[in-house]
């Protein structure tokens, strides 16, 4: 094979399927060959246009397979890479350079995204996910996938498990914390597992019941539905009830900015409150500054990972196989032909998490 296909998105609301030819990569590259690529809520924003990046090769979500490794024959943890190995990659980019990098906030990198917008007509072409083939830069970490770990289970390991490890580590949650997670989308079924495992008890609030009962299976403790709790008061209520007065820890996940409203006020005095869900600029909402104050809660807005978190959301998986059901994480598959359908039915929520394979290895 000598040519690939991609997805790229000249303007929000269009894509375009297109095909070039392979790059040769650059010493410290890779260029692996795509075996499903993850549609994520980021996604579906910029083909919306509620998102900063206007032009793109769409997807960050992966699980690639590597052809020849002979121009980085390691992973970032220092694994001898071989043909046919699957790997997982930190979607964005390390400069080296800047003020945040220089500091060691190297997830905070000012340059992160600038392999991402490049135009496909030029080199590398294939700097987004949704494609046949994905160029991994020198300065992007990658992990081998275990090889008791299903492509699907851990196709959005490297945005959602991996994001949802570093809010709950910046919680710092710990055994016995009460933690009210708001969402159960990908990013709160992950958050599900992740308290769990760190001892826990996990509330979960959501309006889609699929979602709560997938919640449950993942492991929360309780759930509240917007059914049963229709107004915000009630949600709040609710929450309070089951944590005696409020959550150690809460987690915003839905990406609705009204959701902070809510959330912030089920949690208790003196707790911490991660916002992660929220990304796009322009959502603007009302806090009562004076509450937050009095009640002494901390927000703490979460951003990217530092690349330890993917290491750890893969070996996470890889010792949860068969406890959890990760199954129902991906809970649709289409083709790359298909990727206008795989984000209308996302967008739709016709389906919880949908995914494009394109190879042998995905199920």
């Amino acid at each position: 094979m000598t040519t690939g296909r991609l997805a790229y998105m000249p303007e929000p609301g269009s894509v375009e399927l297109r095909e070039y030819e392979l790059p040769t990569p650059e010493p410290g590259s890779l260029l692996i060959e795509t075996v499903a690529a993850g549609i994520c809520g980021s996604d579906l924003h910029m083909f919306a246009d509620k998102h900063p990046l206007k032009s793109i090769v769409l997807g960050h979500e992966v699980i690639g397979r590597v052809v020849d490794p002979a121009t980085r024959p390691t992973d970032s943890a220092g694994r001898e890479l071989h043909p046919g190995d699957l790997v997982s990659v930190v979607y964005f980019a390390f400069c080296q350079h800047c003020r945040q990098c220089a500091r060691g906030l190297t997830h905070l990198c000012e340059n992160a995204y600038n392999h991402w917008i490049a135009s496909p007509d030029e080199f590398p072409h294939f700097t987004g996910t949704f494609g046949t083939h994905y160029y991994v830069g020198r300065f992007q970490h990658l992990f081998k996938v275990p090889d008791n770990v299903d492509p699907l289970a851990a196709v959005s390991a490297n945005c959602a498990l991996a994001q949802v490890s570093a809010g709950v580590d910046r919680g710092g949650v710990t055994a016995g914390d009460t933690v009210v997670i708001q969402g159960a989308g990908g990013l709160g079924l992950w958050g599900v597992a992740v308290a769990k495992e760190r001892g826990a008890h996990v509330i979960v609030v959501d309006a889609v019941q699929r979602r709560l009962d997938a919640a449950k299976a993942f492991g929360a403790d309780e759930v509240v539905s917007f059914d049963e709790a229709p107004e915000p008061g009630d949600r709040i209520a609710r929450v309070r009830e089951l944590t005696d007065g409020g959550a150690d820890v809460g987690l915003e996940l839905t990406g609705v900015g009204s959701a902070v409203l809510e959330g912030v006020e089920m949690v208790r005095p003196g707790a911490t409150y991660v916002e992660i869900g929220n990304v796009m600029p322009g959502v603007e909402i009302g806090l009562d500054i004076g509450s937050l104050t009095r009640r002494s809660v901390t927000i703490h807005p979460v951003i990217r990972y530092h690349q330890r978190f993917l290491k750890g959301a893969l070996d996470f998986i890889s010792r949860n196989v068969g406890r959890l059901p990760f199954d129902q994480l991906v809970d649709a598959t289409y083709p790359l032909d298909d990727v206008l359908q795989a984000m209308e039915d996302s967008k739709a929520r016709k389906v919880n998490r949908a995914a494009l394979t394109m190879g042998p290895d995905a199920r």
